[in-house]
């Protein structure tokens, strides 16, 4: 007989501006799953308005409100939000993001089997408008060896469909101040521990993408961010530098390609065409792999 699942708390950063109809359809998502979360840690990057208070006052959620003074960015606002988080095991989501009914049994089982896994994550089923019409699936290496191959060239860990403990996150040295790469930055220095990060075989996130998404990914400013993580993953020992100087080399110039060119070139590396209808969907069905 299965072990029942441990309490979990998960981690949900917010920007005062998104917009309420949005965050309220996120949790939802949360509210639905099969095993609820003990706690929902918001951790706002400033004190959200009124119409963002109420969609979390009226979800049913436990709700734990942390601000921060405002214009900290990602890294500072998901650093004190995991340590406000009570519990060892923690589901990260965005609060633009749907997380499937089967997600929460699928990735605390997955953890609970295997307590040398420090992360697991999954493939994101991607739409644009409705969640019902996905447009395309952000694949991931699948088994330890392969991820830790895979980050040597890029992210290989889905960051709005993490589950983790809390524990190895906070002995890595938590999230940090890296503009464009904090849970890349994250993933680095936790295989340079020695820590198993895998990701399962099935989606379990939909997540909301459009051509702002894509905007945040290219350009001079992203490009310099881009290059200074990388120098930094030098400095620190967590990538070689000769992998360094060659991942600034293919990646950085890519910054500066029409936003068109960029798109070709993510949607043939990073992307499959979207899972049929019905493959994963916000009723449910199968959470079987990985």
């Amino acid at each position: 007989m299965q072990r029942p699942l441990p309490p979990y708390s998960v981690l949900l950063p917010l920007a005062p501006w998104e917009p309420p109809e949005v965050v309220a359809e996120a949790l939802e998502s949360l509210a639905a799953q099969q095993w609820p979360a003990a706690e929902v840690v918001v951790s706002c990057d400033g004190a959200p308005p009124l119409a963002l208070q109420q969609v979390l006052l009226a979800s049913g959620l436990p709700v734990r409100l942390v601000e921060g003074p405002g214009g900290e960015g990602v890294g500072p606002v998901l650093a004190r939000g995991l340590m406000h988080c009570s519990n060892e095991l923690i589901l990260r989501a965005d609060a633009d993001d749907l997380s499937l009914p089967q997600r929460s049994v699928h990735q605390l089982s997955q953890l609970q089997a295997d307590p040398s896994l420090a992360v697991i994550s999954a493939p994101i089923q991607e739409f644009i408008g409705s969640a019902e019409r996905p447009c395309g699936l952000r694949t991931v290496p699948h088994g330890p060896e392969a991820v830790r191959r895979f980050s040597r060239w890029r992210n290989p860990i889905n960051h709005p469909a993490v589950a983790c403990r809390r524990s190895r996150l906070l002995a890595a040295g938590n999230y940090r101040a890296v503009p464009g790469f904090e849970d890349y930055d994250l993933w680095l220095r936790l295989l340079a521990r020695g820590e198993r990060l895998d990701n399962s075989a099935t989606p379990l996130v939909l997540a909301r993408v459009g051509p702002a998404h894509l905007g945040r990914r290219r350009g001079w400013r992203y490009g310099r961010q881009e290059a200074a993580f990388l120098g930094r993953c030098g400095r620190e020992g967590i990538l070689p530098l000769s992998q360094v100087l060659l991942l600034i080399l293919l990646r950085v110039p890519l910054r500066w390609l029409p936003a068109a060119g960029l798109a070709a070139l993510m949607g043939r590396w990073l992307r499959r065409p979207a899972a049929p209808s019905g493959a994963a969907t916000r009723g449910g069905g199968s959470a079987a792999g990985g």
